[in-house]
């Protein structure tokens, strides 16, 4: 009901309650009201209720609208809270929250992610340019995994991901598909210039019956691995 509906149908209540009310006094002896009269209950009633109902259902309508952006806000700043502002990838709290849903089920798989030599970015062209590559990163980790795992930002150049039921080789392939893509990034600097990017990769299957800390942390260890080893690889953890 819009609002011109709703203030008819307030005014008409009140018009009609004022008649029937007046109606009943009539019957009572002694308390008869000529009929010409019942126009002037009418015409009163109608002109005090009509700016009143006019009023409240204006407010009502503000109120609505209000409550209305009020959730708008609320949904908003609940979905930034679960999504990294830099790179549109879940934030790190997010991504734990995630994986943790999955995580006693069989066949996962962790991928820890940390860009080669990220300080040179920032050093070399400003750290304007290091964002600009955190967002590539992140766009090329996002299109080489599969629509049902998940992925986020850990915090710096450091990402996370879950590869959700897949075996051994089919890990190994998602990962180094991974590498790749990030490998053929050609980023334009806002300085001019195109830089190259490369990230080593560590690999570690879920261990449902431990924490995920557990198995993100071998592969932690694995990802240094390939950093020690001479970057641009994925190593698999022991």
């Amino acid at each position: 009901m819009g609002p011109k509906q709703k203030i008819a149908f307030a005014v008409g209540v009140s018009v009609f309650g004022t008649i029937i009310i007046m109606a009943i006094v009539s019957v009572i002896p002694g308390m008869f009201i000529p009929l010409r009269y019942f126009g002037v209950g009418i015409f009163c009633s109608g002109s005090i209720s009509t700016p009143v109902c006019v009023l409240l259902v204006r407010q009502g309508e503000e109120n609505r609208r209000l409550r209305h952006e009020l959730e708008l806000r609320v949904a908003e700043l609940a979905r930034l809270a679960q999504i990294d502002g830099l790179t549109g990838l879940l934030s790190r709290n997010a991504f734990f929250d995630a994986a943790d849903q999955v995580h006693g089920q069989p066949d996962n798989w962790y991928l820890l992610i940390d860009i080669d030599h990220f300080k040179r970015f920032n050093d070399d062209h400003g750290h304007q340019t290091g964002d600009v590559v955190l967002h590539a990163v992140a766009t090329a980790i996002s299109e080489a995994l599969r629509s049902t795992d998940l992925c986020g930002r850990l915090g710096g150049e450091e990402f996370a991901a879950c590869l959700i039921d897949c075996d051994e080789d089919q890990a190994e392939r998602r990962a180094e598909l991974v590498r790749i893509s990030i490998q053929s990034l050609r980023v334009r600097a806002p300085t001019g210039g195109t830089v190259r990017v490369t990230a080593s990769i560590g690999l570690s299957a879920s261990d449902p019956t431990r924490p995920i800390e557990a198995s993100l942390h071998l592969a932690d260890l694995a990802m240094y691995a390939a950093k020690t080893g001479g970057r641009n690889q994925v190593r698999r953890a022991a």
